[in-house]
């Protein structure tokens, strides 16, 4: 596992956010990520973390943690029925941090998760 910190992306207005990492040797870097929306301003946030190696449970409690510790009061998380998204140590996060609430999306709707979009732009530098 990277660091473990949650990084938001800025950019101006009507540009992409570039993110350039060095990944050294390793042929593969794993990201969980998600979107936030603002409850006063409607300002759109992204948040992501990298992995060396695949993401389980544990990797998706680790990422949710360091949402909590960014974002101010409740937290509503829409997760995909991924088994890494479900488990006990997922249900153990969520009885040590009321304020966090997890809902699913529909067995297959990628067309409903806005995070799904953020993943397959095509970016030519």
């Amino acid at each position: 596992m990277l660091a473990p910190l949650v990084v938001k992306t800025w950019a101006p207005r009507g540009c992409i956010p570039l993110h350039r990492h060095r990944q050294g040797r390793r042929d593969k870097i794993s990201v969980i990520s998600g979107i936030s929306l603002s409850p006063k301003r409607h300002h759109l946030g992204l948040y992501y973390l990298l992995f060396y190696d695949n993401i389980a449970q544990e990797e998706v409690c680790v990422f949710l943690r360091e949402l909590l510790r960014q974002l101010r009061g409740p937290v509503i998380v829409l997760l995909d029925n991924s088994s890494t998204h479900q488990g006990e140590p997922l249900q153990k996060l969520l009885g040590q941090h009321p304020r966090l609430r997890i809902e699913h999306f529909p067995a297959y709707a990628p067309e409903l998760n806005p995070d799904e979009g953020v993943w397959s732009l095509n970016i030519t530098t």
